[in-house]
């Protein structure tokens, strides 16, 4: 005896899971953000044009926003080029 699906009903799809790409990325965002957080002391900053007091989270967080951006429109531009 073997099992048949009802009529009228579509087969489950697969759940997804994520890669290990993913997986890597999410724990170095997670990494940043509590490395960032960890370090709200206030800081002197020597700039080119000056100097600046910020917090550290802000020298953390500013560049990781960045390199996040670059990272998302490369992907895309690399994605573009295939199609």
């Amino acid at each position: 005896m073997t099992y048949e699906e009802p009529k009228g009903t579509t087969p489950a799809r697969p759940s997804w899971r994520p890669s290990g790409r993913e997986i890597g990325a999410f724990v170095l965002i997670i990494l940043v953000l509590v490395f960032a957080l960890v370090n709200w002391e206030q800081q002197k900053i020597h700039l080119v044009f000056g100097d600046v007091e910020m917090p550290i989270f802000f020298v953390i967080a500013f560049p990781a926003l960045i390199a996040f951006g670059a990272g998302m429109f490369f992907q895309r531009q690399r994605l573009r080029r295939r199609r």
